[in-house]
């Protein structure tokens, strides 16, 4: 069986380095009850319709949850990854073409002092 978009776009983040100093959740936010630690969450968010032979855009959604007051590491790490989506759109053979949606929307902060940045992404995909 073939994983999910989000669980390939996890992989191909994780080859290239992107996720490392972050602890990698899929599907949702559980909190590591560490505030230091920093936290990465891929999960699917729609796409294009599916059809037999066509190609079609499954939306990843990539939220970059930054150790507590550490908002300049969030943004950078942030900055690196769409960075390296622009200059490797095809480096992943399971994902197909990547490209960022939105750029870099604005900061949440959450209660406890987390930067979160919520990336998007179309994975366009044919076999």
């Amino acid at each position: 069986m073939t994983p999910p978009m989000y669980q390939r776009v996890r992989n191909m983040f994780g080859d290239a380095g992107l996720t490392t100093g972050f602890l990698v959740q899929l599907l949702a936010f559980n909190d590591p009850g560490d505030l230091t630690k920093a936290v990465m969450v891929f999960r699917p968010n729609g796409g294009t319709s599916i059809r037999n032979d066509l190609g079609n855009d499954n939306y990843v959604l990539v939220d970059v949850i930054g150790a507590k007051n550490r908002i300049q590491d969030a943004a950078l790490a942030t900055q690196a990854i769409v960075d390296y989506i622009q200059v490797n759109p095809h480096s992943d053979e399971c994902v197909g073409k990547i490209e960022n949606i939105g750029a870099i929307p604005a900061p949440v902060q959450t209660e406890e002092g987390r930067m979160v940045f919520r990336l998007q992404f179309a994975c366009i995909f044919g076999d």
